[in-house]
Formats: C-alpha cells, sequence, structure tokens
C-alpha cells in the first residue's frame, strides 16, 4: 500500500517533495505576472507567478515562511505555513497592493493608499523664568480637517518622513507641554505617544503600524527633534505640520 501511495503521488509532485499553488492578483484581480514567491531558508525553493497570476512551489515538506512580491508592490508574507505532508497544498488568491507615489503619510482605504488631509498645531508661549510655558495645541481659531479612524491597529505608509510621532491630545487639545525645570533647561509636562511600530519597505519608504484607542491625536512630521513649520499663504508661519486624528 505505500508502494502504490508513492508510485500514485508521484505523479504529481514526486516521493520527496510536496507542492503549494496559489494566485496573486492586484486590487482589480488583475494578474500580477512575474511576482516572486519564496520560502524563507530555503533558497532552491521560488518560483514566479505565469500570465494568469498562477503559481506553483515544489519543496520538501517542511513548515514554511512564503514571502510573495512583485516590482512596485508591498510583499505579502505568509507565515508558519504547516506543509509537512506529501501533497498539493493551496493558499488561494493573495492581492497585492502598489507602493504609492505621494510624498507624505498615508493611510489605506482598503485597496490602496490615499492621502491623508494635512493639519498643524501651534505654539502658545508664556510666562517668563520658570514660570514660563511652551504648549503645542490644535488652532481653536483655524478649521483644521479632520482624519476620522475607528480603534484598532492601522497601518499608514510614510514616504516622506525620516520619523512620523503621534501625540494623543490631552482634554485641552495640546500635544506636547513644555515648562523649565531651571532657568537654563526645560522639562516635559505632557507628551503622550500612541503605540506604535515601523518595518521598512525599500527606498528609505515605511509602512507605519499604529493601536489607536478612542480619542483625539496629531500626528507630528518630526524632524530632527522638532516639528517642521507650516507657512500659509501670505508667507506666514502658521504652525507645525501634521495631521489630526479622530478615533471614535
Amino acid at each position: 500500500m505505500r508502494l502504490l501511495s508513492c508510485i500514485s503521488l508521484a505523479a504529481l509532485v514526486g516521493c520527496s517533495n510536496m507542492a503549494i499553488e496559489g494566485t496573486v492578483v492586484d486590487v482589480t484581480g488583475a494578474p500580477v505576472v512575474g511576482a516572486n514567491i519564496s520560502a524563507v531558508g530555503d533558497p532552491t525553493c521560488s518560483t514566479k507567478t505565469d500570465e494568469a497570476g498562477a503559481w506553483e512551489l515544489v519543496c520538501n515538506p517542511a513548515t514554511y515562511d512564503l514571502v510573495i512580491g512583485a516590482a512596485g508592490y508591498l510583499s505579502e508574507s505568509v507565515e508558519q505555513y504547516d506543509a509537512n505532508e506529501r501533497q498539493r497544498y493551496s493558499v488561494g488568491k493573495k492581492v497585492l497592493i502598489k507602493i504609492p507615489t505621494e510624498k507624505g503619510l498615508l493611510k489605506f482605504d482598503g485597496q490602496s493608499y490615499t492621502s491623508m488631509e494635512p493639519g498643524h498645531i501651534i505654539k502658545v508661549a508664556g510666562g517668563k523664568g520658570t514660570s514660563a510655558f511652551k504648549h503645542y495645541c490644535l488652532d481653536e481659531k483655524a478649521d483644521i480637517a479632520v482624519n476620522a479612524f475607528t480603534p484598532g491597529n492601522h497601518a499608514l505608509f510614510d514616504n516622506q518622513s525620516d520619523g512620523w510621532k503621534p501625540f494623543k491630545l490631552d482634554e485641552e487639545g495640546c500635544a506636547y507641554r513644555m515648562s523649565p525645570t531651571t532657568d537654563t533647561r526645560w522639562g516635559i509636562d505632557y507628551a503622550e505617544k500612541a503605540a506604535f511600530e515601523t518595518t521598512q519597505v525599500a527606498n528609505g519608504q515605511e509602512i507605519v503600524f499604529l493601536t489607536l484607542e478612542s480619542g483625539r491625536y496629531f500626528i507630528a512630521d518630526w524632524d530632527q527633534g522638532f516639528f517642521n513649520k507650516v507657512k500659509g499663504e501670505d508667507g506666514e508661519t502658521m504652525g507645525y505640520a501634521g495631521f489630526y486624528i479622530e478615533v471614535q
């Protein structure tokens, strides 16, 4: 019985191997031709999609981390895929998302990355000596666009900055508060940051993974330790660049 099973299975994948198959498409459903599929840790186990976006990977039975990628698209991973038997497996259809070319911090709308509405915060300063203060808050006099999010994990695409920092606004709409601890040194009174991680895509581009709870946030375009300034049409400084987010 073992010999017959091996002979019949050999017509498909051979007695020592197994096969994993699937298809790769873009968000429109069109096939992605020439996409690379590889098994992490096994340089001999790789293949490409055909004109229909279909692929078949023939390897030794094992548990694999699969990476699916193509030029101009974000890679897709299939982690800890159990293919330990000598048989045919299918991971089904995988959708690749195009790498955006727009500059800035972009949100995912379910099919592609799109620009968010820009906003700014202003500095409110006053006092003298150890009674001085600097607050960076929403401009109550300005009509600042709101970017609406739902609570949970969000993947934002960073195609410009060296580092975005998400601040949770306090009850007065301030992201950052400072006051001097002495006549010459300043301390931070409030600067609560949302939890986030980043992973590099290519050429310095990153995906910023944010965990957002209900509340208000300002994502600042942080540059060398401070905010980038935003100027109005008259050339006057309006405040510091970023994005205002409400999570409900």
